[in-house]
C-alpha cells in the first residue's frame, strides 16, 4: 500500500514537473513570437492562383497566408507559369496591410487552371475589394477633403487625382469669372485644412512672371513688381511678424460684381516690403512654403 502511495506521489510529482516544463516552453515560444512581432503589422498575402510564387524584396514568402512585416515599402513580385507576372511597390502601414491580387491567364492551360479553381479567384477578388475599400477609408481619413469630392456643376468642377504615395492633387476646372465661386465652395468644407493640400487650377496664372522691386509700402512693391493690367489691389491687412496680406482682383462693372481674386503675401525686411511668392487663388504650404499656417489662413480668409 505504501509503495502504491509513493508511486502515485512520484507520478504526480513528475506530472507537475512535465506540466511546468510545457508551460515554460509555451511561455518561451509566446515571448519569442511576441518579440518578433513587435512594431510589425499582420499582412495578408493572397494572389490567385495560389500556386503562384510571391517574393518581397526578392525574398520568397508563402502565398495565401499571413505574415508580420515592418511598416515600409516593399517590392512585390508574383509569377506563375501560364499566367502574367507582376512587379509592384507596396507601402505597408497600419492603414494598408494587404498584398493581394489576381494574375491573368496567358494561354489555354492557364485559363483551364483558372476555370478549375474558380473559388481561389473568387476569394482573391473578394479580398482585393476589401483591401481597396479599407485603403479608400484610410485615405479619406487622412485627407478629409476627399469626402466632399468630386463636385461638378455649371460653374466649376473640383476633382482629384493621386500623386506618388497616394497624395491627392486637388484639381479645379472653371472659367475666370467663376474662379471665386470654386474657391468659396472649398472654404465651406468642414474639418478641412486647405493649406495642407496641393491644389491646381486649369486657368493660367496672370502673375506667373514678375520682377520683384521692393518698396517702402506693400502696395508700392506690388505695383512695381507686377503688371497688374485690369487688376486692382484690395485694402490689405497687416499680420503678425511683419507680414502683409491682400488680394488682386478684377471688377466687372457690367455685372456689378468682383471676381477672380488672387491672394498675395508680403513681408517687411528692414525698410522695404518683399513678395513672398507669386499671387495664388489659394495660398498653401505647397505654393507658399516656409510661411506659418496661421498666416496662410489669414490671407485665405480675405474676400471672397
Amino acid at each position: 500500500m505504501k509503495k502504491t502511495t509513493r508511486r502515485i506521489a512520484n507520478n504526480t510529482h513528475l506530472l507537475f514537473i512535465l506540466f511546468g516544463i510545457i508551460l515554460l516552453v509555451g511561455l518561451a515560444i509566446f515571448i519569442a513570437t511576441f518579440t518578433l512581432r513587435i512594431n510589425k503589422i499582420k499582412t495578408t498575402i493572397q494572389y490567385a492562383p495560389y500556386i503562384a510564387e510571391v517574393t518581397l524584396n526578392d525574398e520568397p514568402v508563402n502565398n495565401n497566408s499571413n505574415i508580420w512585416l515592418e511598416p515600409g515599402s516593399y517590392t512585390v513580385k508574383v509569377k506563375c507559369d501560364h499566367f502574367s507576372s507582376i512587379e509592384r511597390t507596396i507601402e505597408i502601414s497600419n492603414n494598408y496591410h494587404y498584398i493581394v491580387g489576381i494574375l491573368s491567364a496567358t494561354d489555354d492551360e492557364g485559363r483551364s487552371y483558372a476555370n478549375l479553381h474558380k473559388q481561389e479567384f473568387a476569394n482573391a477578388e473578394g479580398i482585393v475589394g476589401r483591401a481597396l475599400n479599407e485603403e479608400g477609408i484610410a485615405i479619406k481619413k487622412q485627407y478629409p477633403i476627399l469626402n466632399y469630392l468630386p463636385i461638378n456643376n455649371s460653374l466649376f468642377s473640383i476633382s482629384y487625382t493621386y500623386l506618388e504615395d497616394n497624395i491627392p492633387l486637388i484639381k479645379i476646372k472653371t472659367t475666370p469669372e467663376f474662379l471665386d465661386d470654386a474657391v468659396a465652395k472649398m472654404k465651406t468644407f468642414k474639418n478641412v485644412e486647405l493649406t495642407d493640400y496641393q491644389i491646381s487650377f486649369n486657368l493660367e496664372n496672370p502673375f506667373d512672371t514678375y520682377n520683384e522691386s521692393p518698396k517702402s509700402t506693400p502696395k508700392e512693391t506690388i505695383r512695381s513688381s507686377f503688371n497688374l493690367g485690369k487688376y486692382t489691389i484690395s485694402d490689405g491687412q497687416n499680420l503678425v511678424d511683419n507680414y502683409y496680406a491682400t488680394t488682386l482682383y478684377i471688377y466687372d462693372f457690367d455685372r456689378d460684381f468682383s471676381y477672380n481674386h488672387y491672394r498675395i503675401l508680403l513681408k517687411k525686411d528692414g525698410e522695404n516690403w518683399h513678395v513672398i511668392s507669386k499671387p495664388q487663388p489659394l495660398l498653401t504650404k505647397d505654393n507658399t512654403p516656409n510661411v506659418p499656417q496661421d498666416i496662410l489662413n489669414s490671407a485665405n480668409s480675405l474676400a471672397p
